[in-house]
């Protein structure tokens, strides 16, 4: 019975937040036109107009009223927890302002990074820390003075992983609300309404986002907006195991954040390796090398989103009593990423002369190049990819059409000459 009204009140949560978010978002737009907070057409961008930033905004907006109504109506059952949940709220603050700042003027890395890093020091100071981990059924190892750092880090690598894969429409927020989503299954598994309740504001958030955002790409989340939502999940992930012996919130959040670290991990290897700073920008993150494999923008957003939903619910599985369902629903997302991909490789043998080694060597990051023909991959912008990829498909298809023309022909030549050897 708790667990139904854990769900009953995430779900209204949930539903009030992506409607007011949704509502709110073309306002937002308009405004953001009017401000200057606009993301500016470049290489990295496949708009040829100015796109408004102040989507970010509006999601801090839903998770910040998600939370106050989560603190108004539980906090006073949970003492302890609710001081850590106003300290997240302040800190959220903080950071959609920095990122709207950054936004407006483009800020360097490093003064965002010593920004970022006084507010997880913020956190600390507010009991927002990592204290103990327990990994699934084994010892909880007690972190002592190692905590510190490590939520540090931990508040970083979450930030800035949302804030470099949000390079197409929907990628970060979609991953964003599968965090969302099954921190919200944690917080009712352990009665935690102090976790569930901001959580589905979080994921209502991303929703009524999403709706303008995927795959029309009406307006961004900007900085603000990245950086925010990867400080929530963080935040809330730390307060979730702050009564949770097993740590289960934050083993399910750092799962949901393994493709954005993969992806982080791939590109400091990739610029180290070209000799380039690590805050260059480039045109090789994982979205994009999904696009020269031949997916469409789509396509690869709902592929990272599948690769990540398996990863989440296989996990989620190992603390519930019904892991099966959980199991089975991961599964039904594995087939899609690997059908997905699968039906572009061969796809790929009618348009390219790519091994099959090779695609995979570029796919996971250890090359620069996905073949002997690609020796534009730095260079190219993704407006460039696209057109590219269109082009590829395009081909595909002409040769497809032309096969079956072929076989068409010569099946209605091989009936004439069955019918003139019967009429003979």
């Amino acid at each position: 019975m708790p667990a139904l009204n854990g769900f009953l009140s995430a779900a209204i949560v949930l539903a009030g937040t992506a409607a007011s978010v949704w509502v709110l978002m073309q306002p937002a737009a308009a405004l953001g036109r009017r401000l200057g907070l606009v993301d500016l057409p470049s290489s990295r961008r496949t708009r040829v107009r100015p796109v408004p930033t102040t989507g970010g905004i509006v999601v801090f907006l839903g998770l910040a009223a998600s939370t106050v109504f989560a603190l108004a109506q539980y906090g006073a059952d949970a003492p302890d927890l609710a001081p850590k949940v106003v300290a997240l709220l302040l800190g959220g603050t903080v950071m959609v302002v920095l990122g709207t700042i950054d936004d407006r003027i483009n800020l360097s890395p490093q003064s965002k990074i010593v920004v970022q890093i006084a507010v997880a020091v913020l956190m600390l100071t507010s009991g927002v820390a990592i204290e103990r981990v327990r990994f699934f059924f084994g010892p909880t190892f007690h972190l002592g003075w190692l905590g510190y750092p490590l939520t540090v880090v931990w508040f970083l690598a979450f930030m800035n992983a949302l804030n470099l894969i949000d390079g197409l429409d929907g990628l970060a927020a979609g991953i964003a609300a599968i965090a969302s989503a099954a921190l919200i299954a944690v917080g009712v598994i352990n009665t935690n309404p102090l976790l569930y309740v901001p959580a589905a504001g979080l994921l209502g958030s991303a929703l009524g986002f999403l709706a303008h955002n995927f795959p029309r790409g009406n307006v961004y989340l900007g900085d603000a907006g990245s950086m925010v939502l990867g400080f929530f999940i963080a935040g809330a992930a730390i307060i979730g195991a702050a009564n949770d012996g097993a740590s289960k919130s934050l083993l399910v959040a750092g799962a949901c954040m393994v493709v954005p670290a993969f992806d982080v991990a791939t590109t400091i290897l990739r610029r180290r390796r070209g000799r380039r700073g690590i805050m260059t920008p480039d045109r090789g993150h994982i979205h994009h090398r999904l696009i020269r494999f031949g997916l469409n923008p789509k396509m690869a957003v709902l592929v990272l989103w599948g690769l990540t939903a398996f990863i989440a619910m296989q996990l989620l599985s190992l603390f519930t009593s019904f892991g099966l369902l959980f199991i089975l629903g991961s599964y039904a997302f594995a087939l899609f990423v690997v059908r997905s991909l699968a039906a572009q490789r061969r796809k790929n043998v009618w348009t390219t002369d790519r091994e099959f080694r090779d695609e995979v060597l570029y796919l996971v990051g250890m090359r620069e190049s996905i073949g002997h023909d690609d020796t534009r991959t730095r260079e190219m912008s993704l407006r460039d990819m696209i057109v590219e990829q269109i082009r590829r498909e395009a081909l595909y298809r002409r040769l497809r059409r032309a096969e079956r023309a072929g076989r068409g022909r010569e099946g209605g030549d091989a009936v004439g000459a069955g019918k003139g050897r019967r009429g003979a």
